[in-house]
């Protein structure tokens, strides 16, 4: 039987014995650390006199499934603003995933906050759920040096949320939107196999991005696994203008999972945009949950039908490249 990650890997390995590639971390107390490289100078953990906490324990056990997409949604949306800029209130629900949703908010006398801390934040929140593999209704309060700036709370949807955001604006062409919509459609036309390309017009020119995954099914994950991996890619990606170029490859291992990986490998003399990036983590995120995959999986990434690069997610040891020394 073909493996199809083999390849992947190995590429990734050898890679790896020849240039430095950037292992990022994420853990409770520094979800964020890199080693030095092109692709992460200058990206440090977070500041810490940043923190957060549970501020009230909720009571009601909310829909995993929802509560995990409503974050993935946060934290994907919030990769497309500038780190070191500012953002008002939010209500982040995913297409699909409605009856949970996950509300950012400032202080009084303070509406909008810093983006950093909503993504520094959000990645502390999803630390907490993937620790406890449940999602409530609590509420989260975000200090900066003691002192309170902000919160992040789940909240149980009554009824089914509108698209539309909290500035009216018509979310229709969301990235979530976009590919719950085809998922379903594929769903309900069966084409669903472990090798599909979902094609999507997730950028705001008239480029095509298009992905393709493969499924490992001899290397299981949990569900709890994968989406470490996901919210450690998009709380990276949040740290860099959505419109940078990247050439380099990269390798994440969350802490909290450490025999667990994400790998993302450029073709070679292709720059790739960081919110290319984040929009096939978050599709990853739809795929995985609408097939109830919960196995090592492969991405292609594709331009106008043209390949640009891999995402892996994986669970183990790097096979060591050929001709290497045991």
């Amino acid at each position: 039987m073909l493996n199809l990650f083999l390849p992947a890997l190995l590429a990734v390995a050898a890679i790896r014995s020849a240039t430095a590639i950037p292992v990022l971390e994420v853990s409770s107390t520094t979800p964020l650390v890199a080693s030095n490289s092109n692709l992460t100078e200058g990206l440090g953990a977070i500041d810490p006199r940043f923190n957060g906490h549970v501020a009230v324990l909720g009571r009601q056990l909310l829909d995993t499934d929802a509560g995990l997409m409503a974050l993935t949604k946060m934290l994907h949306r919030l990769s497309g603003y500038d780190f070191n800029g500012e953002i008002g209130p939010a209500v982040y629900v995913a297409a699909g995933y409605t009856s949970v949703s996950v509300e950012f908010r400032g202080v009084p006398g303070r509406r909008d906050i810093p983006v950093k801390y909503a993504i520094w934040g959000a990645s502390k929140v999803g630390q907490y759920i993937l620790h406890w593999r449940e999602v409530r209704n609590h509420v989260f309060a975000l200090t900066w040096d003691r002192k309170l700036a902000g919160y992040v709370e789940f909240k149980r949807t009554p009824i089914p949320l509108s698209l539309a955001g909290s500035s009216g604006k018509d979310q229709t062409q969301d990235v979530d939107y976009v590919l719950n919509t085809q998922l379903q459609a594929a769903v309900a036309t069966h084409n669903l196999g472990n090798n599909i390309t979902l094609g999507s017009p997730l950028l705001d020119d008239d480029r095509k991005m298009t992905l393709g995954y493969h499924v490992n099914g001899d290397m299981p994950m949990t569900k709890w696994e994968l989406f470490a991996n996901i919210y450690a890619q998009l709380g990276l990606i949040g740290q860099f203008p959505p419109h940078q170029r990247t050439q380099d490859a990269y390798l994440i291992t969350p802490v909290n999972f450490p025999e667990t990986h994400f790998v993302f490998t450029p073709t070679p003399a292709t720059e790739v945009e960081f919110r290319i990036i984040a929009d096939a983590a978050i599709s990853t995120a739809f795929f995985i949950l609408s097939r109830g995959i919960f196995f090592s999986i492969l991405m292609r990434i594709l331009l106008d039908e043209e390949e640009i690069g891999k995402g892996l997610i994986w669970k183990g040891d790097m096979p060591r490249p050929p001709g290497s020394e045991e």
